[in-house]
């Protein structure tokens, strides 16, 4: 199966600098989402550090006999540390942390880590389907059915994770594998992209485009065009027949 992918971030319309980042890897069959947080630069510190470490933990399982969903376990737990460790070297960093998305292609396979509020979703026969739960206080409260969608959207703790990347000495992420079929079209994104554009609006998008840059910067575009009040990263991935 052959991947295409892009990817398009943005510092958004309130924000003065853009503390995510992501990463795609082909040759790994690597795709990664990391939404930082920490004052004086920490969060883009950290948004960094996960995406370098994650990267050269699943090149250093290259050629080992190891399934992919726990390739993925170990990358989330080498980003961690790193980023530990760079916050007890630096005071600066302390307190630093990020979310994590991530998405590992190998054979007929994927596997999916992740940690936080960013997300993962995938666009199968135009319907679109969440494969993540956001780690969050105002998700808890709904999957508890303790608040509504709409109470949630205004919630003063909305943006509360209950859990990250750099918090803890050990961070478990969601792990889940699947089988991806011609034609899928999967979304990492920040939450600067569902805090604006809810679900239908972006499977219709991605349902017309046939140019996945194109798709990525209109989704950050409207994002934008309807606040823009945190960074925001798309990071999209299209599966075609090889042959």
């Amino acid at each position: 199966m052959l991947l295409r992918s892009a990817a398009s971030t943005h510092v958004g319309m309130r924000r003065q600098a853009n503390e995510d980042r992501y990463a795609i890897v082909p040759e790994l069959g690597l795709f990664l989402v990391a939404d930082g947080m920490g004052g004086h630069k920490a969060g883009q510190v950290a948004s960094q550090l996960a995406c370098d470490g994650a990267i050269r933990a699943i090149e250093a399982l290259q050629g080992a006999t190891v399934p992919l969903a726990e390739r993925l376990r170990h990358a989330v737990a080498c980003a961690n540390r790193e980023i530990l460790n760079a916050a007890q070297a630096n005071e600066e960093l302390a307190g630093m942390g990020t979310t994590f998305v991530g998405m590992l292609f190998g054979g007929e396979r994927l596997a999916l880590a992740h940690v936080g509020d960013s997300r993962a979703y995938v666009l199968r026969r135009g319907r679109l389907r969440g494969l993540t739960d956001d780690h969050s206080i105002v998700a808890e409260l709904l999957r508890r059915q303790e608040i509504s969608e709409a109470d949630a959207r205004a919630h003063p703790h909305r943006h509360v994770l209950t859990r990250a990347l750099g918090v803890r000495p050990r961070t478990e992420p969601d792990l889940a594998e699947m089988t991806p079929q011609a034609g899928d079209v999967f979304i990492l994104c920040s939450d600067g992209l569902t805090t604006h554009v809810s679900d239908e609006e972006i499977a219709r998008r991605l349902a017309e485009a046939e140019d996945l840059e194109a798709a990525a910067s209109d989704l950050i575009a409207r994002a934008n065009g309807a606040g823009g009040l945190d960074n925001v990263t798309v990071l999209l991935v299209r599966c075609e027949a090889d042959g």
